[in-house]
C-alpha cells in the first residue's frame, strides 16, 4: 500500500461479528491492490474488536470510537481520516466481488465527470445464498429519476471521489439511517452518477444490516425523496407536497400488491406530473421526452389494469 493509496475502502461497524470476517476477506481478495481498508469500530460490545485485532495486514487501519456514535458520525470520522482519492463504501455484512475495486477505479480514471459509481448487485440471505439480482440505472438520467422515489444504489457497490463529498460536507448527521440515500442524491443532482451493469457486490438482506430496513428508515427516506422532487422546481415542489410516495414507488419499482385502484390512480397522476417536471429540469429533447412519456404511460396503464382486474375478481 502506498502512503496515499488510490482507494480508501470505508467501513463503519457496530456489533458486526457475525459476517465481519467474510466482508473484510472480500476486500483483501481484491485484484486491485492500491487501497487501504479503514474501519471505524463504533464501540461494539461483541467480538468485533477482537476480530479486527486478529488481522495482520498493513492495508487495514482501525479507528475505535470510545462511545457508540452511530453510523453517520462514524462514517464522517472515517472520511476525515481517509487518504484515498476514491472512497469505496463497504458494509460489515456485505461482500465485494474480487474485481470490484479494479473495475470501478478504471472507470473513474477515464470518466472524470462521474462523481459516483455504483454497480448492480446480488441480494443474499443471512447464510449467503442468493435471493435475487438487483439491476440499477447505469446512466445519470435514470439514477436521478429513481432517486426521486427511493435509494438507487446499495452502499457496498458505491465508489465516489473523496474531494466531491468533502465539498458537499460529507454525510449529513441529521439522518440517522438514510445518510447514504441523502449523499447519493446530492452527488447525483450536483454531478454525475453512473453504475456498471455487472454484479460487483453482494448485499446481505438481514435485520442487522447497517443499511437497515425501509421500516427503520421510513421518515428519513420520505423526507429525502420529497427534497429530491423539490429540486425540479415549482412543479416538482407541488407534487412533493401531496404525492403518495409509497404508492408511487410501488407502481414504478415494487409491484402493486395491496394497492387499491383509487390510491394507485391518484399516485399515477402525480407520477406523470412529476415526470413532466423532470423532463423540463433535465432539458430533454422532444424525441427523448416523448419516448420516456410513452414508456411511463404504458407501465402505469398496465399496473392500473392489474389492480382493476384484481378488485373485480375480489368483488366476484
Amino acid at each position: 500500500m502506498s502512503v496515499k493509496p488510490a482507494v480508501t475502502v470505508l467501513m463503519a461497524v457496530y456489533n458486526g461479528e457475525r459476517h465481519l470476517e467474510e466482508s473484510i476477506d472480500s476486500v483483501f481478495a481484491q485484484t486491485f491492490e492500491d487501497f487501504e481498508l479503514l474501519v471505524v469500530e463504533d464501540g461494539s460490545t461483541d467480538a468485533t474488536s477482537e476480530i479486527l485485532s486478529g488481522y495482520v495486514d498493513s492495508r487495514l487501519r482501525v479507528i475505535r470510537n470510545e462511545l457508540n456514535l452511530g453510523v453517520t458520525r462514524s462514517l464522517n470520522r472515517g472520511l476525515r481520516e481517509s487518504r484515498g482519492c476514491y472512497v469505496a463504501r463497504q458494509d460489515a455484512d456485505d461482500v465485494s466481488a474480487p474485481e470490484r475495486l479494479a473495475r470501478q477505479t478504471a472507470f473513474l480514471d477515464v470518466n472524470p465527470d462521474v462523481t459516483l459509481l455504483a454497480s448492480a448487485y446480488l441480494r443474499i440471505r443471512d447464510d449467503g445464498s442468493v435471493s435475487g439480482v438487483r439491476n440499477v440505472p447505469t446512466e445519470a438520467l435514470g439514477a436521478r429519476w429513481r432517486l426521486l422515489f427511493l435509494n438507487a444504489f446499495t452502499n457496498s457497490s458505491v465508489m465516489f471521489r473523496r474531494d466531491d463529498v468533502e465539498r458537499l460536507g460529507g454525510f449529513r448527521e441529521e439522518f440517522a439511517y438514510a445518510q447514504d440515500y441523502d449523499l447519493w442524491s446530492r452527488l447525483a443532482f450536483t454531478g454525475t452518477a453512473a453504475a456498471l451493469p455487472d454484479t460487483l457486490a453482494r448485499y446481505r438482506d438481514t435485520r442487522d444490516s447497517l443499511t437497515a430496513t425501509l421500516a427503520a428508515q421510513v421518515d428519513d427516506v420520505d423526507r429525502i425523496s420529497r427534497d429530491n422532487m423539490r429540486r425540479l422546481g415549482p412543479a416538482g415542489a407541488r407534487v412533493a407536497q401531496r404525492i403518495d410516495r409509497e404508492a408511487a414507488w410501488r407502481l414504478l419499482f415494487a409491484g402493486t400488491r395491496g394497492l387499491t385502484l383509487s390510491r394507485a390512480a391518484a399516485a399515477a397522476r402525480d407520477v406523470l406530473e412529476l415526470e413532466a417536471a423532470f423532463a423540463r429540469y433535465e432539458r430533454l429533447p422532444k424525441p427523448t421526452r416523448l419516448r420516456r412519456r410513452g414508456a411511463l404511460l404504458l407501465q402505469l396503464t398496465r399496473a392500473l389494469a392489474r389492480i382493476a382486474a384484481r378488485e373485480a375478481r375480489a368483488r366476484g
